[in-house]
């Protein structure tokens, strides 16, 4: 008897689950690749306003994933709570793609390497096929996400490992493809270096400006004092040292890229993108929150400082964004619970201004 109880609560509890599993903002996609003759498996990410058509016009800029399988539901979760469920304005809404892998290592890797100590031979023979690679995300994935998706210009790219190396490669030799580039505990140490050393090469020598690179750097030694890791030669402080090198030599490089870096001790190669997907973008986006904390500084004028925002972020994700009606009504209804009736009355200025119709509306409802 108390078995056949737990097995109706076990499969009432999946049938929750599957419920609220499905979510209509979480598409599966695929492109067909002419270069590299294969299917190529997507995952895209909506926002809840692009799926329920709330504003058929608004155009979203694009987070594209590398290992898409892996990231898709951290990365989608991660932008789903900090620009739309919990109202933070952290980031902007985005549209998220997530590349999933047919052949990761001939994908990812810049070109063919023989073994080594890192790498053993049987994953050696498959390197070398970034090129194609991202031959196929330039003239196929991204043409067809841009015609079948409403975005903006603005593109960013994450890739962890191996997909590190491929978002610095394509930086390296074909920056214009994304504004932002966030590279998280990347194979540095590939081809003994040289690799690494020919990014740096062309990093030095070229201008990146309005571009951006995070690098995230994990504990992969069990040793959190890195003056110690860097004077190791043992192989397994290979993969830290060559980035914390990499690190080093791009922070003295003078050619205008946005650049920053963190060492997480507490965080190993597994762990580590979770959290540095959230820092990475905390860092392109820096001084685009919103926040409803700032409305009551003295200092804030909303007339002034609401739209100057919204004009910031604009030109960051290469799109004009209008003043959400929610923020007006969030900042009128923070004011009006503080007593300010002056900044109220600002506010609903401006609501009026930008939305008319929107504005009466709200006004009758808050009489009542």
């Amino acid at each position: 008897m108390k078995k056949n109880i737990l097995l109706v609560v076990i499969n009432l509890f999946l049938i929750v689950i599957s419920a609220n599993a499905q979510f209509t903002n979480l598409l599966k996609d695929s492109v067909y690749s002419n270069v590299l003759k294969e299917q190529r498996p997507i995952l895209v990410y909506l926002p809840k306003d692009y799926v329920e058509k709330n504003d058929s016009a608004t155009r979203y800029p694009v987070l594209y994933v590398l290992d898409g399988a892996s990231h898709f539901l951290s990365i989608s979760g991660l932008i789903n709570e900090l620009a739309e469920t919990s109202r933070s304005n952290t980031f902007p809404k985005m549209i998220i793609v997530c590349i999933n892998n047919t052949k990761r290592t001939r994908d990812l890797t810049p070109y063919p390497i023989k073994k080594s100590e890192i790498l053993p031979e049987e994953i050696a023979k498959e390197t070398g096929g970034a090129e194609e690679f991202t031959t196929c995300i330039k003239e196929e994935i991204i043409p067809y996400i841009e015609s079948k998706y409403r975005v903006t210009p603005y593109r960013a790219l994450i890739g962890h490992s191996f997909g590190g190396i491929f978002a610095l490669n394509i930086l390296a030799k074909h920056k214009e493809m994304f504004d932002d580039y966030l590279v998280i505990d990347p194979s540095t140490w590939y081809d003994d270096r040289k690799f690494s050393h020919q990014v740096l090469d062309s990093l030095s020598k070229n201008n990146y400006s309005g571009k951006s690179l995070f690098i995230a750097i994990a504990n992969t030694t069990s040793q959190k004092d890195t003056s110690i890791v860097k004077k190791s030669r043992e192989v397994n402080t290979e993969h830290e040292r060559s980035i914390i090198e990499f690190n080093a030599r791009v922070k003295l490089m003078k050619n205008n890229l946005n650049y920053s870096s963190k060492y997480y001790p507490e965080d190993d190669h597994q762990s580590v993108p979770a959290i540095a997907k959230y820092d990475g973008l905390r860092f392109f986006f820096k001084g685009l929150k919103f926040s409803l904390d700032e409305i009551h500084s003295p200092s804030f004028i909303p007339r002034k400082r609401i739209p100057e925002h919204f004009e910031k972020l604009s030109k960051k994700i290469k799109y004009k964004i209008d003043i959400p009606t929610y923020i007006l009504e969030g900042c009128y209804n923070d004011y009006v619970e503080f007593k300010d009736e002056k900044r109220k009355e600002e506010v609903l200025q401006l609501y009026k201004d930008l939305y008319p119709s929107m504005a009466q509306q709200f006004i009758d409802k808050n009489k009542k």
